[in-house]
């Protein structure tokens, strides 16, 4: 599962770090988490828009972004903006789901990535186009991905050795798919998709 990987990532990045209030150029204040390999500087209004944002949210971590090491995501697939490693990444514990959150080196939401660990809590439309767009697979694993622009579902799914990920929004439409159906290499996108 997607929070096993970075739960492993993230403590090989020395996620037991410390927080301490530094001030910054402006001489205001704002908390640092050092970990083993840097210091993350999380500016108070990124602090503040993500208390607001997540009030709920326990066991949070932050870490710069690094494409290949803070998510295993495949950022092309999820048409979000350019992230790049400045932008500020929480990992964090809310309502018993792994949750995932970018801001910008500006303070500014990008998106968020929510574990759904049950399936039949998915919308009835993405429900039913799992159904009758993917007969006979099962589903693995399922994030919810949030930016500015939608709400789309990244559901990773089985059917004996075929393989299948699509990104669906909450209104049903696949917006891209690619695996394997009856052994056939597939790797589809809607015409309005990034």
């Amino acid at each position: 599962m997607l929070g096993t990987a970075v739960a492993a990532v993230l403590a090989s990045c020395g996620e037991a770090g410390s927080s301490k209030d530094n001030p910054d150029s402006t001489g205001t204040s704002s908390k640092e988490t050092t970990t083993t390999t840097q210091t993350v500087v999380v500016p108070e209004a990124t602090r503040t828009s993500f208390a607001a944002k997540y009030p709920q949210a326990s066991n949070v971590t932050w870490v710069y972004h690094e494409p290949t090491v803070t998510v295993p995501v495949e950022w092309e697939w999820t048409s979000w903006p350019t992230v790049d490693s400045n932008d500020v990444v929480a990992k964090f514990t809310m309502n018993d789901a792994d949750y995932w959150v970018w801001y910008d080196d500006s303070g500014n939401w990008i998106g968020t990535i929510e574990e759904v660990s049950n399936p039949s809590n998915l919308p009835t439309a993405v429900n039913n186009t799992v159904k009758s767009q993917f007969p006979g697979y099962t589903i693995v694993s399922v994030d919810k991905e949030n930016d500015k622009n939608r709400s789309a579902y990244e559901i990773k799914m089985e059917k004996g050795e075929d393989k299948m990920k699509a990104l669906i929004a909450e209104n049903g439409q696949v917006l891209k798919k690619k695996g394997k159906e009856d052994g056939v290499k597939v790797k589809e996108k809607a015409p309005d998709t990034k």
